[in-house]
């Protein structure tokens, strides 16, 4: 064994004892149920893993009706057993396709589809049932509400869920297919309820928004009225839809609908009051083209809505039809962690990482302040939430009173040799903190060190700079870059998402 390391070995595990890195979920985690349609198990496989860890149900289906009401099981047991692998729940939906008359004989004799259903369930090893009955009557909703609950007793004693997906409404209905759920009743039958909040222009409706952002909002309004906010899992659509000459609102996939895009040069367009994403254009055949879809912005706006009202968590149909650029954050945003000002912000995902694990935190709920400057007294606060420093007994600082804010993350930063102060008996905690002093307190912190060879390239670092030595020892690492090719600025202020972008390289 070499010294060199022996001495990294020893460095990293000083590192190790002082470093917390809080756990990403804040109190109970959040649903994050898609399901899976249309495809083979290796589809799902590519899909699910495209997700990167963001989806803990998966609901593939595996049940359906034939024309007499009688269950058809179609259970995948490689599929089951690769999501377990993967700790993610199974809980497959039973389907009628629309089809009323199949679902209206079922819940004639409702007791032997719960039953079938909870046997299904115990052979397969599921984690639950999700009913995704559609197309149904107002008269048809007590028997819908009494399945529902059958097959709860039944599987509640398996340890198995029982959740059932319904239509939004933003009033009480007696007609029409979403009347059948009698939401109130239903709330208590179930585990959950899976509000599927899309199709506002439908495919025999002329264009618009699949689900547009205020359109969303007026059917939580009502529906948290009759489902408890802790039952309600907000369903979201992943899929777009394209009209031709205002008809046939046929679903299409994001990739299909970027692609469509760049074939025939079109534009793409946010629509400001729908908060959702479209496109218009002419083929060269004559026939016009209307798109309305959902991209990582208007997905995030929606997601952002299970924290705002404070629901169960977020569904979607269906997983593979997304653009995958959500799939970055979207854990992060479905945990409540979103600030409006960082969106497209070149240092979002660092912001959003670090306000996961409670490392940052806002100017208020809805706002980080991505590019205001940051105090010293600020970073150290932070740092210190990253670290598990012991309090010191010395106060050397005469600006850091025992009434100051930040005074106890700033003496055990003391304590740690982390910062040294401005000048003799001051810390300077209002001051700005500068980009150099901030390598230097990085450098201290992690304890970083540099390889290779050192290039002084910044012109406005030379070797004779009080800070060069850390300062390249982070760029080196890759955790800091210049303001340009060739100045770094390090008497320059540095912004909240620069602190937040190093501090989320360093322990990422």
């Amino acid at each position: 064994m070499t010294k060199k390391y022996l001495k990294n070995c020893i460095i990293l595990l000083i590192v190790l004892s002082f470093l917390i890195i809080p756990s990403i979920a804040v109190g109970e985690e959040k649903i994050s149920f898609m399901y899976l349609h249309g495809g083979t198990t290796q589809d799902y496989i590519e899909q699910f893993q495209l997700a990167k860890g963001s989806v803990n149900i998966v609901s593939p289906n595996y049940f359906e009706l034939d024309a007499t009401g009688n269950l058809v099981i179609k259970v995948d047991n490689t599929l089951t057993n690769y999501f377990h692998q993967q700790k993610v729940k199974v809980i497959p939906y039973l389907s009628n396709h629309w089809d009323r008359a199949s679902a209206q004989l079922a819940l004639q004799n409702f007791e032997k589809l719960a039953n079938d259903l909870a046997v299904a369930a115990d052979i397969y090893n599921l984690d639950g049932i999700n009913i995704d009955l559609e197309n149904l009557t107002y008269e048809d909703r007590h028997l819908l509400t009494r399945f529902a609950a059958t097959l709860r007793n039944k599987l509640k004693s398996q340890g198995r869920t029982v959740s059932i997906a319904v239509g939004a409404v933003d009033r009480p209905l007696t007609s029409g297919w979403k009347s059948a759920y009698d939401l109130s009743n239903l709330s208590q039958a179930v585990d959950y309820i899976i509000v599927m909040a899309y199709d506002q222009h439908w495919r025999n409706s002329g264009p618009g928004p699949i689900a547009a952002l205020d359109w969303v909002k007026s059917q939580l309004d009502y529906m948290t009225t009759q489902i408890p906010k802790d039952k309600l899992v907000l369903g979201v659509p992943f899929y777009g839809r394209v009209w031709t000459n205002n008809q046939n609102g046929d679903g299409i996939w994001y990739t299909d609908i970027i692609k469509a895009v760049q074939e025939n040069n079109a534009e793409l367009q946010w629509h400001d009051e729908y908060q959702v994403p479209f496109t218009k254009y002419i083929k060269a055949d004559g026939n016009t083209k209307e798109i309305w879809f959902e991209n990582a912005r208007s997905i995030r706006e929606k997601i952002r809505l299970v924290s705002t009202y404070g629901l169960k968590g977020a569904a979607a149909w269906r997983l593979g039809q997304e653009d995958p650029s959500i799939w970055k954050d979207y854990t992060i945003w479905l945990n409540g962690h979103y600030f409006r000002d960082t969106i497209g912000h070149w240092a979002e995902s660092d912001i959003l990482y670090l306000s996961s694990r409670s490392i940052v935190s806002g100017k208020d709920m809805y706002h980080y302040a991505p590019d205001v400057g940051i105090t010293r007294a600020e970073a150290v606060a932070l740092l210190s939430r990253v670290f598990n420093w012991k309090l010191g007994p010395d106060n050397p600082f005469v600006d850091v009173p025992d009434s100051y804010w930040a005074k106890e993350p700033i003496l055990k930063a003391y304590n740690h040799s982390i910062i040294r102060g401005i000048a003799p008996g001051k810390f300077g905690p209002e001051e700005k903190l500068t980009r150099a002093q901030l390598a230097v307190i990085l450098q201290r912190a992690f304890l970083l060190e540099g390889t290779g060879e050192i290039k002084y390239n910044f012109l406005d670092v030379p070797q004779g700079h009080w800070a060069a030595r850390e300062i390249y020892i982070l760029k080196n690492l890759g955790f800091i870059a210049g303001r340009s090719t060739n100045q770094f600025a390090p008497d320059s202020n540095v912004t909240r998402a620069e602190l937040a972008a190093m501090v989320a390289r360093i322990i990422r």
